[in-house]
C-alpha cells in the first residue's frame, strides 16, 4: 500500500506551466458536453419532473468548477468532486451522474489526484475514503434495483448485475492505475533530468580539471625552457666578459646570443605567468620534443597503428623551435595518435611536419570511421588547444570532408637561432 501510493518517496511533482488554464478549458468542454446530454435527457417523455433541470445544471456547473482546479488542489478536488459531489448528486439526481461528460469529470478527479498529489499520505486516505464511498453507492444502487425487480416478481438479471460491478471496478481501478502510472512517469523523468544535470556538471568539472592539469603541465615545460635560456644567458655573458678586451668580435657575438635568449625568455615567461608546476610529474624525466617522435611511432605501431610521417621544409628550421614549441608539437601528435587508436577504425595514420620560415605546422590524418561505443569526453582535445594557444598558435580539429579525422596545429616560428 505504501509503495503503491508512494508514501516513502521524496519526489514532489511540480505544477506544469499554464496548467490551470488548460484545466479550465477541459472543464468547460466537459461541462458543455454534460449540459447538452442533460438537456436531451430532460426532453424525453416521463423525465421532466425527475430531471429537475435547474438543479441538474447547477450540479454540472459545480463539478466543472471543481475539476478546473484538479491539478492545483488534487486531493481536495478528489474529496469534493469525485467523492461528495458524486455521492450526493448520484443519490438525488442519478440522471446527472450517468452523463458521459460527468463520468469523465469524476474520472479526472480520481486520476488527477493519483497523478499530481504532493502529499501522498493525504492522497492515500482520501482515495480509500472515496473508493469506499463509491463502492457503497454502487452497492446501494444495485440493491435498490434488485429490490424493485423482486417487488414486481421479476427475475434478477445476474449477468447484468455482474457486468455493472465489473464496469465500475474497471472505471475506478482504471482511473487509479492510470493516475499512478502518470506519477511514476513524472518521477522517472525528474530523476532522468537530475541525472543528466549531474552528468553535465561532472563533465564541466572534468573539462575544467583537464584544462587546469594541462596548463600545469605546460607550465612545467615552459619552466624548463626558461631555465634553459637563463643558463645559456649566463654562459654567454661570462664568455663575453672574458673576451671583451682581447676578442671584441667574439664578445659581440656572445652578447647577440644573450640578447636573443633574453627575448625568447621574456616571451615564454609571459605564457608561464599565472601557471604552476605540476607536482604529479617527475621533473627529472626527459622533456618531450620532436626528436622523440620516432620512438612514439614505434610505440603506437606495436599497438596496431601504423604511422607514415613526412617532413616538408628544411630540417634546419627545427633548430629554431623553442623547447616549449617542440614539446607542444610532440604532445599534439601523441594525443592525436592516441585518439585514432582508441576512437577510430583506422589501422594507419599520417603525420606531416611542415616547416616554413615564419611558421611550423603539424598535421595528423586518418581515414577511419568513428568506433561505436568509444566516444570520449573531449578532454584530450581541450588539452591540445590549451597548449597551442598558450604559445600563440591555432588548432583545427574535426572530421575530414571525405572520411577520417584531422588534427592540425600551427605555431609561429621564432626569429633567431637562440633556444
Amino acid at each position: 500500500m505504501r509503495d503503491f501510493f508512494g508514501l516513502d518517496d521524496s519526489f514532489v511533482r511540480p505544477m506544469p506551466t499554464g496548467g490551470v488554464r488548460k484545466d479550465v478549458v477541459v472543464a468547460l468542454a466537459l461541462m458543455v458536453l454534460s449540459v447538452t446530454g442533460q438537456l436531451g435527457t430532460s426532453s424525453l417523455p416521463g423525465y421532466e419532473d425527475e430531471a429537475k433541470l435547474p438543479w441538474s445544471l447547477l450540479a454540472i456547473g459545480l463539478a466543472g468548477v471543481l475539476i478546473a482546479f484538479r491539478r492545483r488542489f488534487p486531493v481536495l478536488v478528489l474529496l469534493l468532486a469525485t467523492g461528495v459531489h458524486f455521492l450526493v448528486v448520484g443519490l438525488l439526481m442519478p440522471l446527472v451522474v450517468i452523463q458521459p461528460g460527468m463520468q469523465v469529470l469524476y474520472f479526472l478527479g480520481l486520476y488527477s489526484a493519483m497523478a499530481w498529489a504532493r502529499n501522498r499520505e493525504a492522497l492515500m486516505l482520501a482515495t480509500l475514503a472515496v473508493l469506499l464511498g463509491m463502492a457503497a453507492w454502487v452497492g446501494i444502487d444495485i440493491a435498490g434495483g434488485i429490490a424493485s425487480l423482486r417487488a414486481t416478481d421479476e427475475d434478477v438479471p445476474i449477468p447484468l448485475v455482474v457486468s455493472q460491478v465489473l464496469v465500475n471496478i474497471a472505471y475506478f481501478g482504471g482511473a487509479t492505475w492510470l493516475g499512478r502510472n502518470a506519477w511514476l512517469r513524472a518521477r522517472s523523468d525528474h530523476e532522468l533530468a537530475e541525472s543528466e544535470q549531474l552528468v553535465e556538471q561532472q563533465a564541466g568539472q572534468l573539462a575544467r580539471q583537464a584544462i587546469v592539469g594541462e596548463r600545469l603541465r605546460i607550465a612545467r615545460e615552459l619552466h624548463d625552457s626558461v631555465a634553459h635560456h637563463v643558463a645559456l644567458i649566463g654562459v654567454q655573458a661570462a664568455a663575453a666578459r672574458r673576451a671583451m678586451e682581447r676578442r671584441p668580435e667574439a664578445a659581440a657575438q656572445a652578447l647577440r646570443t644573450v640578447e636573443d635568449s633574453a627575448r625568447q625568455t621574456v616571451s615564454e615567461l609571459r605564457s608561464v605567468l599565472g601557471s604552476l608546476r605540476n607536482p604529479d610529474e617527475d621533473p627529472s624525466g626527459p622533456r618531450p620534443s620532436l626528436g622523440q617522435l620516432p620512438g612514439l611511432f614505434e610505440e603506437v605501431a606495436t599497438l596496431g597503428l601504423g604511422v607514415e610521417h613526412d617532413l616538408v621544409g628544411e630540417q634546419e628550421l627545427v633548430d629554431r623551435l623553442t623547447v616549449s614549441q617542440s614539446a607542444t608539437l610532440y604532445r599534439v601528435v601523441q594525443e592525436a595518435l592516441t585518439n585514432v587508436r582508441k576512437h577510430s577504425t583506422a589501422t594507419s595514420a599520417r603525420v606531416v611536419l611542415r616547416l616554413e620560415p615564419d611558421m611550423v605546422e603539424v598535421e595528423v590524418l586518418d581515414d577511419g570511421l568513428p568506433r561505436t561505443g568509444t566516444a570520449g569526453g573531449g578532454l584530450g582535445q581541450v588539452g591540445m588547444r590549451e597548449r597551442v594557444q598558450a604559445l600563440g598558435g591555432s588548432t583545427e580539429i574535426g572530421p575530414r570532408q571525405t572520411r577520417g579525422y584531422r588534427v592540425r596545429a600551427r605555431l609561429p616560428l621564432a626569429v633567431g637561432g637562440a633556444r
